[in-house]
């Protein structure tokens, strides 16, 4: 006789739908039914499962969006956003075959992103210099990602509400503004949605998928890493998931399925390396030492914790402490880390999700963590845009574990949810309008964070873009103060006093820059503008020459150098700077007007008209 029980019904369906089959068990039970009137019943089940998913992930679509609304009124920020898009020739040029060749080719920035570079360029090709289009396109990338972690979840799991409450969380948690607010950050929010496509593509392979989904897997997975290599560790998470939630057995199998992830991640993650170190981005064992990037490391694991936890004063800039990291510090995370592990491992055999969880959370961060110090910073919340998925998933599943009957879970579990999802979207909605423009950010970030010298160079830069130079100059004084041995501080307030005509001050601080770091052009170039300006014209024309050694494409010097052989009468030299100025500018009319300048003091008068009928 045919079992009609709920429980032999649910074995025969799919993963994908346990969730209806379970919310019909009682009526099941309730009132046994005939094989049709049962077949109906599922149906009717499943359509029902189907209409609340799509309900959800239109609810989490209106979340986001409703986090993220405003951001296509905001501008750039000078933090990296103008070697990203608004100084970037080949961005603004928008897409073409020499574009092509360019992304696939560059270490520029110190990266290696060809897929954000052809992203960004498309934005170019739309928007051009708008900001609000190229924010908009990052606000449209992370919703997308909203909804492929909820089909993931849910198809890996089977429960929808959990599985919406995580993607809840990865939607408006304010540690993820910065990934969506922040235009330079394309390549992290591209890199995630070829990520999580490759997680759930190979969701679908482990429950039964045919070779071809491993394939598509494999697929966005190197997409994933031509936009940026954070996701060298997707294979070990593919591990995580084999254990829990798909349960899949045969450890051989399952390792050789992901060599040739391993293999690919282990290339791309060799030209990261290149790149950064093209960069200069890298710093050495001698600048930080091993002892203390593991301190530091120890320290950070714990530090995103409680940020995940309770996220205030979150910033763009948390400079690195180097010798001066807090011991103290690291013993407390590092107990802490040794807590929760140890009760992750006791729990496995009960509540496997916490153990996978945190190894998600652990491992997917190590990269970032800071054992290879790249930049001077010591952390960055957009670091935590992946690996917290797994801590976000322990929670979703380890809340309503903790309660007693399943009755007053009913009761407790949504609203608590739905009151953590609104209290995290709140503050990441006030943490989103902080990115507005560069002067709001980095006085927020000069707010939330201890006085330090990249978040005062940060300020004292926006404001110097805005002609608030006397503003400027305070903050840059101050950053001075806080690191004397930063060339980039003194050049910054140099170029800053140059504006506001302080310029003996500015050449000190010239100076001061180019005894740290003398291959800097344009410090060069603008101190010898100064001396040009103080008629000390043989120190001039050697700072201006050493400026084009270092950058034989540097306009400004090329000009500069041309304005000051005219004031000589070194006629020669004088035409020749301004004609190979028009080579690398054809629009520059100054460069026109002392090659007519020059030829007529030469005598040449009928070049020199020629010169002038063309420039008019």
């Amino acid at each position: 006789m045919q079992d009609f029980r709920p429980a032999a019904i649910i074995r025969q369906l799919s993963a994908r739908k346990r969730v209806a089959a379970y919310a019909n068990r009682k009526t099941a039970i309730a009132f046994p039914l005939a094989p049709k009137q049962n077949g109906r019943r599922l149906a009717c089940a499943r359509l029902w499962g189907k209409r609340r998913e799509l309900g959800l992930s239109a609810l989490l679509v209106a979340l986001t969006l409703a986090v993220y609304c405003r951001v296509g009124r905001f501008g750039f920020v000078v933090f990296d956003d103008p070697l990203c898009v608004t100084e970037n020739r080949h961005v603004l040029a928008g897409l073409s075959r020499g574009g092509l060749r360019w992304a696939f080719t560059t270490f520029y920035f110190g990266n290696w992103m060809p897929l954000t570079w052809l992203s960004l360029m498309l934005d170019g090709t739309c928007f051009g210099t708008w900001p609000g289009g190229y924010h908009i396109t990052n606000m449209l990338l992370h919703t997308t990602s909203v909804l492929v972690v909820f089909a993931t979840f849910t198809r890996a799991t089977g429960n929808l509400l959990r599985s919406a409450f995580v993607a809840g969380l990865f939607a408006i948690h304010p540690l993820n503004v910065e990934s969506v607010a922040w235009v330079a950050e394309r390549k992290g929010a591209l890199s995630m949605v070829f990520g999580l496509l490759s997680l759930y593509a190979y969701v679908r392979y482990a429950q039964g998928g045919r070779f071809g989904t491993l394939a598509l897997s494999f697929f966005f997975f190197v997409c994933s890493l031509l936009s940026k290599q954070t996701f060298v560790t997707l294979p070990y998470v593919f591990l995580l998931l084999d254990v829990w939630p798909l349960r899949r057995l045969g450890i051989w199998r399952l390792i050789l399925e992901k060599v040739p992830f391993l293999l690919a991640g282990a290339a791309l993650s060799v030209v990261a390396f290149l790149s950064q170190s093209s960069g200069g981005a890298l710093r050495s064992l001698t600048t930080i030492p091993l002892w203390v990037r593991v301190v530091n490391a120890i320290t950070v694991y714990g530090l995103y914790l409680r940020e995940a936890i309770i996220p205030i004063n979150l910033a763009p800039l948390y400079p690195h402490p180097g010798v001066g990291v807090s011991l103290a510090g690291c013993l407390a995370s590092f107990a802490f880390l040794c807590v929760a592990t140890w009760a992750a491992i006791t729990q496995a055999r009960r509540r496997p999700f916490l153990l996978v969880g945190w190894l998600w959370y652990l491992g997917t961060l190590l990269p970032m963590i800071g054992l290879v110090q790249v930049g001077a910073h010591r952390m960055a919340d957009r670091y935590t845009y992946f690996p917290l998925l797994g801590f976000y998933m322990a929670v979703a599943w380890l809340g309503p574990a903790l309660v007693p009957t399943p009755t007053l879970r009913r009761r407790l579990v949504p609203p608590i949810a739905a009151g953590i999802v609104a209290a995290y979207a709140s503050i990441a909605f006030l943490q989103a309008g902080s990115w507005c423009d560069s002067v709001t950010l980095f006085r927020h970030a000069a707010a939330s964070t201890e006085d330090n010298a990249l978040t005062r160079l940060a300020l004292g830069r926006s404001l110097f873009e805005r002609g608030r130079y006397d503003e400027s100059i305070v903050h840059l004084r101050r950053a001075v103060e806080l690191d004397p041995a930063d060339a980039q501080v003194h050049f910054a307030l140099a170029c800053s006093l140059q504006r506001a005509d302080c310029w003996s001050q500015a050449a000190a601080e010239h100076r001061a820059s180019l005894a740290i770091d003398e291959q800097n052009a344009s410090a060069h170039n603008d101190l010898g503008l100064i001396l040009f300006k103080q008629r000390r014209y043989a120190e001039a024309k050697r700072e201006l020459i050493r400026a084009l050694e270092l950058d034989e494409n540097n306009v400004p010097a090329w000009v500069n150098l041309a304005l000051l052989c005219g004031e000589v009468r070194d006629y020669g030299e004088s035409i020749a700077s301004s004609r190979r100025a028009l080579q690398l500018d054809p629009t520059l009319l100054i460069c026109r007007r002392l090659i007519a300048t020059a030829l007529r003091a030469q005598g040449r008068l009928a070049e020199a008209r020629q010169m002038n009928e063309f420039r008019d």
